[in-house]
């Protein structure tokens, strides 16, 4: 092995692992605005209906991003009132038993609700703890 080929394949290891350093930060930050989002859109929701309702929503958002709509679909379905009260019926079908779900789009949105909890317990333990920074 020549020290060229040697330089080559530490050039593309290197590479390799900035693009996929650069992707998962790019992905993490689309999720914590995509997350964001979710969480204002659920403040205007009753408490009892909010796991129906962000798990609507992330199977909603999931539809129209495999289908190219775009946001105007998922707001114009979101404010019709009718259509909102039968899916949050069948999200809230849908959470109290999960396993029932072969849809795979109701699947990855299940995930998404779960990763989202995460997400806010984390960020409410980091705000708390700011709060408590600031007040020390």
């Amino acid at each position: 092995m020549n020290i060229t080929s040697v330089y080559t394949v530490g050039a593309i290891l290197t590479l390799t692992v900035g693009a996929g350093t650069a992707l998962y930060y790019y992905k993490k930050r689309n999720l914590d605005n995509f997350f964001t989002q979710a969480r204002e859109m659920a403040k205007q929701v009753p408490k009892k209906k909010k796991k129906s309702f962000l798990l609507l929503v992330f199977k909603e958002s999931l539809l129209s991003s495999k289908n190219k709509k775009g946001k105007n679909s998922l707001t114009h379905k979101l404010s019709n009132p009718k259509y909102l009260n039968i899916q949050l019926l069948q999200m809230s079908s849908i959470l109290k038993d999960p396993s029932k779900v072969k849809d795979k789009t109701t699947k990855r949105a299940l995930t998404l609700l779960n990763n989202y909890q995460t997400w806010e317990t984390a960020k409410l333990a980091k705000d708390k703890q700011a709060i408590e920074d600031q007040a020390s």
